[in-house]
């Protein structure tokens, strides 16, 4: 018997996916994805049951609508968002009749705020294999890293160039410090090349294009930095921050759902929110950013970098507290609750 796994097709649901994917093959099911699932699939006496995993808006979803409804096969639509769907476009569906998963808090409280409804919450989770495998290869980065840059503290972005990410509020905060004479730090970026206009400036370089990496040699750089730096201001989930935890490095980033809902102000380094803006995006969905000043992120950042070089001791308890955190989300622990919507116990 197999499950169809219909996916959106981004870095981080298909890195979540294949731990879906792998789980549900440990069970003793073939897991196979398809593009798009239809009535003829789960009328397939070999198909145990579907797994839709998708961005909660119409354009997404509306593919999964009919045999979500008409099917009869066991089967579940897992979603995230980064805000509501647009009311317009969902009341003027079918969409309103399925139900749904949601990643985190967050996207289950945006799609209620829509009118859909909400069967559980389920967190992405971590791949225990990746990061074993990314550690093999850290002291390769790091000795790149140390011998280009000595010394000096090492932040890396990692990501797209994406209005959510906030990279305009980073560029402003290296230039507060640069400013301000700080000099013994450099923030790596692994980013699109549309991003290297606003770090065109001291103690900035790129490491590599965004999608250019299998999915352990980014987790390996994350392990060779000192702090991973996510100046996000809306997310469905925020993974980059849980992936820079299971690797044993704190995050620098503001202290948002659903960030709050899986990070901790023990070990990571947060600064809160001053607003919330709702910005339309594309008439699919309105964004929820979390605003706040960009001279927070330098103010962070100065903290950060005086703890890794004064107090030692403090910053390796921090590094150990977040890997041992990060485990409480190993995918063995986390997609269980959702395989048991499509009858995989």
């Amino acid at each position: 018997m197999k499950v169809l796994l219909s996916v959106l097709y981004a870095t981080s649901t298909m890195n979540q996916a294949n731990l879906i994917k792998r789980l549900i093959e440990e069970k003793g099911y073939e897991a196979e994805y398809k593009s798009t699932i239809t009535l003829y699939d789960m009328k397939d006496p070999e198909v145990h049951g579907v797994l839709w995993f998708q961005l909660a808006t119409v354009p997404f979803l509306s593919d999964a609508v009919v045999p979500y409804i008409m099917g009869t096969k066991p089967r579940a639509i897992y979603v995230t968002v980064e805000g509501i769907p647009t009311k317009a476009t969902v009341i003027h569906s079918n969409i309103p009749r399925c139900s749904f998963i949601a990643n985190s808090k967050f996207t289950a409280d945006c799609l209620k705020r829509a009118g859909l409804r909400v069967l559980d919450v389920v967190h992405h989770a971590v791949d225990p294999i990746a990061v074993k495998q990314a550690k093999t290869i850290v002291s390769n980065y790091r000795k790149q890293f140390d011998e280009k840059y000595g010394d000096r503290v090492k932040f890396l972005f990692v990501g797209r160039n994406d209005p959510r990410k906030a990279l305009n509020k980073l560029s402003i905060a290296v230039d507060i410090l640069n400013q301000e004479g700080v000099r013994d730090w450099v923030l790596l970026l692994h980013c699109e090349e549309s991003a290297k206009s606003l770090f065109n400036k001291d103690n900035c370089d790129f490491v590599g294009h965004f999608g250019t990496l299998k999915y352990h040699e980014i987790l390996a750089m994350m392990g060779a930095a000192d702090y991973v730096i996510f100046p996000s201001v809306c997310e469905g989930f925020g993974l980059p921050v849980l992936e820079a935890n299971a690797m044993g490095k704190p995050v620098l980033h503001c202290w948002m759902p659903p960030l709050s809902e899986f990070s901790s102000e023990d070990f990571n380094f947060v600064w809160e929110y001053t607003d919330r803006q709702f910005v339309n995006q594309g008439n699919a969905q309105y964004w929820i950013f979390h605003d706040y000043p960009e001279f927070i992120i330098a103010e962070v950042m100065k903290d950060a970098i005086r703890i890794y070089q004064h107090s030692k001791a403090e910053y390796d308890e921090y590094c150990q507290k977040a890997e041992q955190h990060a485990k409480k989300w190993h995918y063995k622990r986390v997609y269980p609750k959702l395989l048991r919507y499509i009858n995989i116990m």
